[in-house]
């Protein structure tokens, strides 16, 4: 019961966090929504502040988009558009995590390093091997930079205007980015080396 517990604070206090940022949580508005009387010490059995449940919320998160990631992944001769639709998921599943880096990038540059290595990071080295290997693009890593930057681009776009951009659906988008980033007269299939 006690690892439940925790479970549901990390799951409610990651919520809040992204809806109201770090100062506009509470330890009460967490224990409120967990089910847990305030003043009881419930929530100090789990972490001993809000920063550690904070870090703790983060720190479970990256593990597990470290985790979801390579099983989002299409397989390496799927076209690059499925790619780019997989990563759109992707986006979607971490969203809670984006909004904590957007709200607390300034006071906690810590997170800021974090996130990156994982996010970005991690998703351009992939990106790069995966898609565009030695050879097959003229400059790979800008390539895979360009793919990185445009699919956060449409995402936070859709995000914060509530509809896809220029009224463009996310499979539309994907296959323009895929005609773009694809060499003139080369297959469009990721991990081709072509």
């Amino acid at each position: 019961m006690s690892g439940e517990t925790r479970e549901r604070i990390l799951d409610e206090a990651l919520k809040q966090f992204a809806e109201r940022g770090f100062d506009g949580t509470t330890i009460s508005s967490i224990e409120r929504r967990v089910g847990l009387a305030g003043g009881t010490g419930s929530f100090h059995r789990h972490f001993p502040s809000k920063r550690a449940v904070f870090d703790a919320a983060i720190e479970r998160e990256l593990t597990r988009l470290r985790t979801i990631r390579p099983e989002r992944e299409p397989r390496a001769d799927a076209p690059l558009e499925r790619r780019l639709e997989s990563d759109l998921e992707f986006l979607r599943e971490v969203r809670s995590l984006i909004e904590i880096l957007i709200r607390e990038r300034a006071t906690m540059p810590h997170l800021v390093e974090r996130v990156g290595e994982v996010l970005v990071d991690g998703g351009l080295a992939g990106i790069t091997s995966d898609l565009f290997p030695v050879g097959s693009h003229e400059d790979p890593a800008a390539a895979a930079t360009i793919m990185l930057c445009a699919t956060v681009g449409y995402f936070l776009t859709g995000e914060f205007f509530g509809t896809p951009p220029g009224g463009v659906d996310p499979a539309r988008y994907a296959a323009a980015l895929a005609a773009m980033l694809s060499p003139r007269g080369r297959p469009r299939r990721a991990g081709s080396g072509r």
